[in-house]
């Protein structure tokens, strides 16, 4: 999904919306700490997101892309969201969205790929963990017994901040899975636990559900020098 189609989508009844399966597997759970995370890959323009429309130095540097101040839909008085970010308004005003700027880690290294194992880690830029941030949550604080994986990754076999965990089944094809798992249960109602049901069934045609080993890489990235990256 593009990122624009996702956060058109998300202002008009939440999250929880575009995924109403796992809303209703987090309501039947023992296990009530529910973390939706939703990592929208690729570049953004920060400034043009939640626009500084009262900073001159903002107009100054972007004179034919800066949205005017008229068009920003004011957030506080200095900022703003992009035109565009109207479905979110309503989130904002319920106090159910908040934006953290200026997010980064000391000494921050160019590396595209190596940025990229410091967001998955969560590790300062001196040191490599082998274990996803979430990864580390979650042996910390585990799920319930029965629950058949720590997590599900959507759309991506990447492990992400997940890496080196326990257990996770990575979803290529979701509504692939979701039919799978209405014929597993014989029928469209889904009786079991969140993952507690197709996950651990033995054999799943291809596209289906892959439970796999959360492992840590054995070999270090390739570097690319990216100065953008480095945030």
């Amino acid at each position: 999904m593009k990122r624009r189609d996702f956060l058109n989508c998300l202002g008009g009844a939440g999250l929880l919306a575009l995924t109403p399966s796992l809303a209703a597997a987090a309501g039947a759970a023992p296990y009530q700490r529910l973390l939706i995370l939703v990592e929208l890959k690729g570049g953004n323009d920060g400034l043009n997101t939640v626009v500084p429309y009262t900073d001159p130095d903002y107009y100054f540097l972007r004179p034919r892309i800066g949205i005017h101040r008229e068009q920003v839909l004011q957030i506080s008085d200095r900022l703003g969201f992009h035109p565009s970010l109207q479905a979110l308004l309503p989130l904002w005003q319920a106090r159910e969205l908040a934006v953290v700027q200026g997010v980064g880690y000391a000494n921050p290294n160019l590396s595209h790929f190596r940025s990229i194992e410091i967001w998955d880690t969560a590790s300062n830029s001196e040191e490599t963990l082998q274990q996803g941030w979430l990864a580390r949550s979650f042996a910390s604080a585990p799920p319930p017994a029965a629950f058949a994986a720590d997590g599900v990754l959507v759309g991506s076999q990447d492990m992400g901040p997940l890496l080196g965990g326990r257990l996770v089944v990575a979803l290529s094809n979701p509504e692939q899975f979701a039919r799978q798992a209405r014929q597993a249960e014989g029928g469209d109602g889904m009786r079991g636990g969140p993952l507690v049901h197709p996950a651990g069934r033995g054999r799943h045609p291809a596209g289906g559900p892959r439970r796999t080993r959360a492992m840590a890489p054995t070999t270090a990235p390739p570097t690319c020098i990216s100065p953008w990256a480095a945030g």
